[in-house]
């Protein structure tokens, strides 16, 4: 180990916290401007694999990353991986379908895994135990200031640049941080004597484990049912490839995970507490909070995005102050209960919470989240790395946000599942009895997923389109007499019975001819009673005006013989029969008008109705998250109460000066068995860009995917 100046190591991290920017940046501001991409490339199909992809190399590539920085150094491998995440980047940018944008943005993603594979250990390479959790909260207010600015970013460069420009924005900051790395970083050489050995065995059958399932999580209840054979063909897939990776670093005298770790129990305890809490629990629940705020709450998607903000600088404000208590008091053990407690209380409080909860109650219960969360997440590293042999660093470190990234996924599928079978299964229930077997309601092409979004104005949409396909099934059935559509109104209980006595007695045209027949009987009736019976007809509101003025120009005289009756009574007759048509045509019209504006009254009616009972609904699913969240937090505090705590050194031992020459006690480097600290701060980068994502793109859904060019 060597030593360097604080000018050094100030400058390393100022090198490396660039380089964290660039990655939690990208993230945020990509998924902004994702519905715009969305639109020009016409690939609302392949949306999730935008996320996916990205997520799939980054993830399989950690371990891999960390295991080379351990052989090579980590200032060659954190440039490796900045370059590799601008050429992805740049060919982002470049991108004209939505398979090139996908292929593009793995290649960011196993550049990004560089990034942050590496940079958390490096800060154990420059400071003791003790003083690295003083620089933690710097690491997290990196990924803050990140998830606040690139929303802001990304959709100013999409409205006033184009959508491109996401991507063009990491060049600039990425030659900045090239340029400081070479120039101010140290080199932060491995310093291992004898050959270097490549596990390119174990490389390979890492990624034969890791993707398939990381595929199937990610498909699994998605595009595919969990019993599917595609998706029970990529599990069986990535077991098989675990048994094979396992045998590969049995036999690998580099292995990528060294196996001898799992028998250090801080190592086990540590990875499997952040795990569960880190991953599992943080990311499957508190993902779904921005649909939550949308749907129940009733804020804007704009608003509702910025609604982990609380949680976030909850986690930096929590991980900055853990940080520096751990500093200086040497110990962790117990900001790890503290804050895993706290976590556990704003889990219970979002349990209670209910479908008139507002966006203030819902703030306070994501700050103290964010409290709790961050102090114990950054710290699970930091035992880690402090119970494991410096050699092995990046290896240790790399495997904790390995297993942390695992859980973020079996988190998002897990209570991602039971969000929307829950969802499936409460909102019949809570829909008024009288919609429950609505064929209005059942021929609405809305789904689950057009729901779980809070997309009203597609389901509005639905409803309103089926309202006129019935519309227009009641115009052809009084129009045209069909025997077909007059049979399926009859049996639709949603038809006032009123209309289907009309369509049962012959529709409009019906009614016209027995009005008229009224009509005839009653001039009849009046004229046998001479000039008395005429003036009465005359006078009758009841008849037509046009008839009554027919009658007003009838000499009593004419009424005076039966045959002279008869006469009036014909021509009467003559122009009723020649009025018939307009007449139907008429009525036809006035009926088809009310039935229309009865009709359309129905739809803020029914989708008044549907948002209130998905606002119950939905929020029975969060609180079932919830309950089962709480139990995942409850196990992750009772792996962590027997997590052994190590005293945090304040001095290293056994380094070397420049030279070559050893160092006093107190003046760098440290003992083999007393590792180093990572920042949490990338918990939030999954999190973020994934729920901004599933709110941006509620935003566009009722515009389709209109085919557009793919320019500017």
């Amino acid at each position: 180990m060597y030593s360097f100046t604080q000018q050094q190591k100030m400058f390393t991290v100022v090198g490396i916290m660039m380089a964290l920017f660039l990655g939690a940046l990208d993230q945020t501001i990509v998924a902004t401007a994702l519905p715009t991409i969305l639109e020009k490339l016409n690939g609302i199909n392949l949306y999730s694999w935008v996320v996916t992809g990205y997520l799939l190399a980054s993830t399989a590539m950690i371990p891999i990353y960390g295991k080379l920085s351990d052989l090579y150094g980590r200032k060659v491998i954190i440039l490796i991986g900045v370059i590799i995440f601008l050429v992805g980047s740049m060919l982002s940018g470049q991108a004209h379908s939505m398979v090139e944008l996908i292929l593009f943005r793995v290649i960011q993603g196993l550049g990004s895994a560089g990034i942050f594979s590496t940079a958390f250990t490096v800060i154990a390479d420059l400071f003791p135990p003790r003083d690295r959790g003083r620089y933690q909260g710097l690491f997290g207010a990196v990924f803050g200031i990140a998830s606040v600015v690139g929303p802001w970013l990304g959709g100013l460069l999409t409205d006033d640049l184009s959508w491109r420009w996401v991507f063009y924005v990491n060049v600039p900051i990425g030659i900045v941080a090239i340029l400081f790395i070479i120039s101010r970083m140290p080199a932060l050489h491995s310093h291992r004597k004898g050959p270097v050995h490549i596990d390119y065995l174990g490389s390979l059958t890492l990624l034969l484990a890791i993707v398939p399932i990381l595929l199937a999580l990610s498909l699994g209840g998605v595009s595919y049912a969990w019993s599917s054979w595609e998706i029970l063909g990529m599990f069986g897939v990535g077991i098989l490839g675990i048994a094979l990776f396992s045998w590969a670093e049995l036999k690998s005298p580099e292995p990528i995970l060294p196996f001898h770790l799992f028998n250090n129990p801080t190592f086990i305890l540590g990875n499997l507490s952040a795990l569960l809490i880190g991953g599992v629990a943080f990311f499957g629940a508190v993902i779904f909070i921005p649909t939550f705020m949308v749907i129940v709450v009733g804020v804007s998607a704009q608003q509702a995005g910025l609604t982990l903000t609380p949680l976030t600088l909850g986690v930096v404000v929590g991980s900055f102050v853990a940080g520096q208590l751990a500093s200086r008091l040497g110990k962790y053990k117990f900001l790890i209960l503290i804050g895993t407690g706290l976590a556990l209380v704003g889990y219970v409080l979002m349990y209670r919470i209910n479908y008139q909860i507002t966006q203030t109650d819902v703030t306070l219960r994501m700050i103290l989240l964010g409290l709790g969360l961050g102090p114990a997440l950054p710290i699970f590293t930091l035992a880690v790395q402090n119970a494991v042999d410096q050699k092995e660093m990046g290896a240790a470190t790399s495997s904790s946000q390995f297993f942390r990234q695992i859980g973020s996924t079996l988190g998002v599928a897990i209570f991602g599942t039971l969000l929307t079978t829950t969802l499936g299964h409460q909102l019949p229930k809570d829909l008024p009895a009288q919609l429950r077997h609505s064929q209005t309601l059942q021929g609405s092409q809305f789904n689950a997923s057009a729901l779980e979004s809070g997309d009203i104005g597609s389901v509005r949409s639905s409803i309103q389109a089926q309202v006129n396909k019935t519309y227009a099934q009641i115009s052809s059935a009084l129009t045209t007499h069909n025997p077909k559509e007059i049979h399926t109104l009859l049996a639709n209980p949603q038809i006032p019975a009123q209309l289907k006595a009309l369509l049962r007695d012959g529709g409009v045209a019906g009614a016209v001819q027995r009005q008229l027949g009224q009509t005839e009987q009653a001039v009849a009736a009046g004229l046998r009673q001479g000039p008395a019976g005429l003036r009465r007809l005359e006078a009758d509101p009841k008849l037509p005006l046009a008839l009554r003025n027919q009658l007003k120009a009838i000499p009593p005289a004419a009424l005076g013989s039966l045959a002279g009756q008869q006469a009036v009574l014909g021509r009467v007759q003559s122009n009723l029969q020649a009025q018939e048509p307009a007449l139907i045509q008429r009525a036809t019209t006035s009926t088809l008008a009310g039935i229309k504006k009865q009709l359309d009254g129905q739809v803020p009616v029914i989708t008044s109705e549907i948002t209130l009972a998905l606002r119950k609904s939905f929020t029975t699913a969060m609180t079932t998250v919830f309950f089962w969240g709480i139990f995942v937090v409850v196990l992750g505090l009772i792996v962590a109460f027997f997590l052994p705590e190590l005293p945090l050194r304040s001095r290293f031992a056994g380094a070397v000066a420049e030279g070559g020459a050893p160092l006093p006690e107190g003046e760098g480097g440290m003992p083999g068995a007393i590792p180093s600290a990572e920042v949490l701060a990338a918990v939030t980068r999954r999190n973020l860009l994934l729920a901004q994502i599933l709110l941006l793109l509620q935003t566009r859904r009722t515009a389709g995917s209109n085919p557009s060019s793919a320019d500017d």
